[in-house]
């Protein structure tokens, strides 16, 4: 509607396509199969894009191929009928694309939460050692070993100090950022994991530095 489109029209549109093509669906095809080419595909694009567009055709792609694939493996058999075949082929379309699907999908949504699980344990870790407070969350010790910022025991390395000081600096560049810009546009940005020189210029973080003053040592760093 915001881009000028009658959506009345569409929606009359489309609901007549889909009673025309279950009308005639019915008596070549069955009430089975025709609900399952109706649903399936277009569920299954759904995954793919998120611009109507694109969906049509992946939606008529997969339909297209699995009718195809569906087919050719009844035809393999005299014992496989084609109709449940096809909605099993489509079945397993959904199931790739509800897993694989590279926006989406399940799996990219699994890796999603862990790298944000681990930019946060990350940052928190550094913060707790900018602080000089101990680290007892055991995910976070690890993560902070493997990188080579912590020691087995917990004390932080020369590395490990020089990030966290860094750490440090930036949340008190915030602090700065925020007294000076009071719209929320700028500092509503702020989440805790975005670097600030993805939101200010040099020239604006140069007058924050100046505003704080040389940076400071953590634990001897």
């Amino acid at each position: 509607a915001s881009l000028g489109y009658d959506v009345r029209r569409i929606d009359l549109l489309m609901m007549g396509l889909v009673l025309a093509i279950t009308v005639i669906g019915l008596k070549l095809v069955g009430l089975i199969l025709i609900v399952a080419m109706l649903i399936i595909p277009p569920v299954a694009a759904r995954f793919w894009t998120d611009r109507a567009g694109r969906m049509i055709w992946i939606s008529g792609g997969i339909g297209g191929a699995t009718a195809y694939v569906g087919a050719a493996l009844s035809a393999s058999a005299p014992a496989l009928p084609t109709g449940p075949i096809i909605v099993l082929v489509a079945a397993a379309a959904f199931v790739v694309s509800l897993f694989l699907a590279p926006v989406r999908g399940v799996l990219a949504a699994v890796l999603r939460h862990r790298r944000f699980q681990r930019r946060v344990h990350r940052r928190q870790g550094l913060l707790a050692l900018a602080a000089q407070h101990p680290i007892r969350e055991a995910y976070t010790l690890r993560l902070l070993q493997r990188e080579g910022l912590v020691r087995p025991d917990g004390v932080p390395t020369e590395t490990g100090r020089a990030q966290a000081a860094r750490i440090a600096r930036d949340e008190r560049r915030w602090d700065v950022a925020r007294e000076i810009h009071q719209d929320a546009g700028m500092t509503g940005r702020y989440d805790g994991l975005t670097p600030i020189e993805e939101v200010f210029t040099p020239d604006e973080i140069a007058e924050f530095d100046r505003r704080l003053g040389p940076p400071v040592a953590v634990g001897g760093a």
